[in-house]
């Protein structure tokens, strides 16, 4: 008999897909800028629609309002990818 339960820590498949994709995004769109927005104190504004359209805005809103009702888990997976690209667009985002 275990004295303590078992916990599942892996990601759901939503939460996979949310950072698969959102890691693609932010290689191809974020990294390449990330020098840049740290040098120069710049904001590539036009990445907030971009990141709009994936849904990334609305991950915990709820679907009546026009979110994805998800969780702060899957929230912060994508915060996480989009760190990796860059921690000043991260922190803009999260």
């Amino acid at each position: 008999m275990r004295a303590t339960p078992e916990f599942d820590f892996g990601l759901s498949e939503t939460a996979r897909m949310i950072r698969d994709t959102t890691a693609r995004f932010a290689d191809e769109q974020i990294a390449t800028l990330a020098a840049k927005v740290d040098a120069e104190d710049w904001f590539p504004r036009d990445l907030w629609p971009a990141m709009g359209e994936l849904g990334l805005h609305g991950i915990t809103v709820e679907e009546e309002f026009g979110g994805l009702g998800l969780g702060y888990l899957d929230h912060v997976v994508a915060v996480e990818e989009v760190s990796r690209a860059s921690a000043s667009v991260g922190l803009s985002y999260g």
